[in-house]
């Protein structure tokens, strides 16, 4: 459908289901081929979906073999899925090498008897220590008041006693 056909795309459709025409879109018609192949599209699946509707309103329902046919399909899907069972072993047996090869890999001593540097073991200690600088930025003022629980007739707070309460 042409850019200038848009203007015609109510009036295709109310004229493929009603089967009147208004004038100005009957001469647009003439002149525009696009417009009326569409129309005939229109009227084709029209007449199919007036066809198939009576039957949907008696129930009517799918051949008596469409039960064998749907069957039948889904066993030669389910022998198609056994007939390549190859296929997961291969996959079995490579992650088997691969976590073989990890396991080894991780389980072998190292040249130096096992012993970690001490340079990268206190590396590794600064880094397991490390805050973020935003921490003291999100620590509260109240949080070791939050952490303790007061024993029963203590207060959170610890207010003076005034000269009247004495």
């Amino acid at each position: 459908m042409k850019k200038e056909c848009n203007e015609w795309k109510d009036q295709l459709l109310e004229t493929a289901l009603t089967g009147t025409a208004a004038k100005g879109f009957e001469e647009h018609l003439q002149s525009c081929a696009d417009c009326g192949a569409e129309l005939k599209e229109l009227r084709a699946r029209r007449e199919q979906l007036d066809t198939l509707l009576p039957m949907m309103a008696q129930g009517a329902g799918p051949s008596g073999d469409f039960r064998a046919r749907v069957l039948a399909a889904a066993e030669s899907a389910r022998e198609g899925k056994h007939a390549r069972p190859w296929r997961v072993w291969v996959l079995v047996g490579a992650t088997a090498v691969i976590a073989a090869a990890l396991v080894a890999g991780l389980t072998l001593p190292r040249k130096n008897g096992g012993m970690v540097p001490p340079n990268e073991l206190a590396g590794a200690q600064k880094l397991a220590e490390w805050r973020a600088p935003s921490d003291s930025l999100l620590r509260t003022p109240g949080l070791e008041l939050l952490k303790a629980t007061p024993k029963l007739g203590d207060s959170y707070l610890q207010v003076p006693k005034t000269d009247e309460e004495e």
